[in-house]
């Protein structure tokens, strides 16, 4: 089940976004998105879930054309995303957010469950059972208790994901999963990553930590201005001096990189755990 952006390209007024590219995002495998601030790779995924009109080309799922289809028919095609910004539900538990996910699935048996106590109670029972596996899955089991909006932000990334992951999708686009976190949670962050890939699923990732990057991909598109300035395994990423130049830099500017961006993590995280303390109820 391929995804496939065919001669695809996204205008904002005289902005060209994205300009006419070609990517094809293949099943088992994980595909990464990189390139500079404005080179077009979070545009990419908001056209593919259908916040972002196309055009001109076509997004097809095999020979489904989703830039023709209403953000919940993408979704009901088996397309999942997380975002930049973490969407959670903050007033709900940390179940109550993936358990939500699932009540799509109740449409046209909703008369049963209310009709039928017994069943309700089934299939209440089945749905959390299911949820709690998805959190055990990224280490959140102890947490289906505790609000969303009081978690860690490092552990509110990774419920993100596993909301995104719990309908079992066909296609889950990542947008910028690390950003924000220290070391030890994108170490984690990638094992778990690499633990969700299966044979029939497309994973798409836009990120900034080019360790993560190069590490969990299998194959990395490289944009540059709206255009896809080269393609290749992550070995051939870092030896392509057109990559070096337009966004890694020169071998001596390397590290320079890559500190600007850990502070820059740093910088959001600090925001967003500030922004989950002023969140919190305080004691007078």
């Amino acid at each position: 089940m391929t995804l496939r952006f065919e001669n695809v390209t996204k205008r904002f007024g005289a902005l060209v976004a994205i300009d006419g590219v070609t990517l094809d995002f293949a099943p088992g495998r994980v595909t990464s998105v990189i390139g500079p601030n404005g080179a077009g790779k979070s545009t990419l995924i908001n056209m593919a879930a259908g916040s972002y009109a196309v055009t001109a080309g076509r997004i097809l799922l095999e020979e489904v054309e989703l830039q023709r289809l209403k953000k919940h028919r993408i979704a009901q095609s088996g397309v999942a995303r997380t975002y930049q910004n973490i969407r959670l539900f903050d007033g709900m538990t940390v179940l109550q957010n993936l358990e939500v996910c699932l009540f799509a699935e109740l449409v046209g048996h909703a008369w049963s469950e209310v009709l039928l106590p017994g069943v309700a109670r089934r299939s209440k029972a089945a749905r959390v059972a299911r949820c709690r596996a998805e959190l055990a899955r990224f280490g959140l089991e102890e947490l289906a208790a505790a609000m969303a909006g009081d978690l860690s932000y490092g552990n509110q990334k990774l419920l993100e994901i596993a909301r995104a992951a719990i309908l079992r999708p066909r296609v889950l686009m990542l947008d910028e999963p690390a950003a924000g976190l220290n070391h030890a949670e994108t170490e984690s962050l990638k094992r778990r990553l690499r633990a969700l890939m299966r044979p029939d699923l497309v994973m798409l990732v836009v990120e900034h930590d080019m360790g993560l990057v190069m590490a969990l991909s299998d194959h990395i598109y490289v944009l540059h201005q709206g255009k896809l300035l080269f393609a290749g395994t992550p070995a051939e990423v870092q030896a392509n001096p057109a990559v070096q130049e337009a966004y890694l830099g020169s071998p001596g500017e390397i590290d320079q990189i890559r500190d600007i961006a850990r502070r820059r993590a740093n910088r959001v995280r600090l925001r967003a755990d500030a922004d989950i303390e002023r969140r919190r109820p305080h004691a007078h």
